[in-house]
């Protein structure tokens, strides 16, 4: 079932109540939403499909699609989820801008996140205000970014969440879901990541609304389980994602004397799907709405 923002607030908050969290899975393409779909489905869980601002007319020359193949993706994305016997939620995955927000509410997400780490505090709660203002009024959530999490393209390093901040932006800005900065980076990572569970548990124990954890592909079990117990709701998860499923990928091309594009991409989909139904467990996602 296509999930609303209604719907999935609640569902947000009782992963909150119970210690639990929903993973957040990136999909830029069909293989792996569908990868998603799937592992979402074996284990009868709910699952967030995460996309982007595909086509950002601002930003040629890293948009993945033209306007009409965005629109068409997406479209793909929530007849999909609609015909899905679990709960599935789209989300709007760091988009910087305004404009890009508005697309994602216009598109059917049921939740969209501005990305204004990188701003002061008064910029970036300025901006957030103004997509909530948008979001709230159409039934879409809203998640913001308070420390920023490294990674991305113009990054310029770890900054990590201070509490008073990230209360304040929490409370002037009403967003829904708020992404904190605690020792992860998106991404490969080059060294162990030391997550700061102590300001994990800080930062719940200050702010009502969800958690959520950037950057967390790569990690270990136990550190998804001690971040979680401190106060985590909503873990996004990409990057090892991919690694798996196209390992599994090259291994079927090279080992096979024919290579068929079908079979080996079913291959590498298949890999996906099982390592996301092994984090789903990990995250002690259970099954809701029913």
């Amino acid at each position: 079932m296509l999930v609303t923002g209604k719907q999935e607030k609640q569902i947000l908050a009782q992963a909150r109540e119970e210690r639990w969290a929903i993973g957040a899975f990136n999909a830029f393409d069909l293989l792996t939403a569908e990868a998603i779909f799937q592992a979402a489905e074996c284990l009868k869980v709910p699952a967030m499909i995460q996309t982007w601002d595909y086509h950002d007319p601002a930003a040629p020359d890293t948009s993945m699609f033209g306007a009409f193949e965005a629109k068409v993706f997406m479209r793909l994305l929530l007849e999909r989820a609609a015909m899905s016997p679990v709960p599935v939620m789209l989300h709007l995955d760091h988009t910087p801008t305004y404009e890009g927000c508005l697309r994602g509410i216009q598109a059917g997400a049921a939740s969209v996140m501005i990305d204004g780490s990188q701003k002061p505090i008064d910029e970036n709660i300025a901006i957030t205000k103004k997509v909530v203002e948008a979001a709230h009024p159409c039934g879409v959530l809203v998640e913001g970014e308070i420390g920023h999490v490294s990674g991305h393209g113009g990054s310029d390093g770890m900054v990590y969440t201070e509490v008073m901040d990230a209360k304040r932006y929490c409370e002037s800005t009403g967003i829904d879901l708020c992404a904190v900065s605690i020792g992860t980076v998106h991404g490969i990572y080059a060294s162990e990541p030391v997550l700061n569970y102590d300001r994990i548990a800080e930062l719940r124990e200050e702010i009502s609304i969800p958690l959520v954890m950037h950057g967390s592909s790569g990690l270990s079990e136990e550190q998804f389980k001690k971040a979680i117990a401190a106060g985590i709701v909503k873990i996004n998860f990409y990057t090892y994602t991919q690694v798996v499923g196209g390992k599994a990928a090259a291994e079927a091309a090279a080992s096979s004397k024919t290579p068929m594009l079908g079979s080996i991409a079913k291959t590498g989909a298949s890999a996906a799907r099982d390592y996301i139904m092994e984090h789903m467990k990990i995250f002690g996602t259970r099954p809701v709405m029913r």
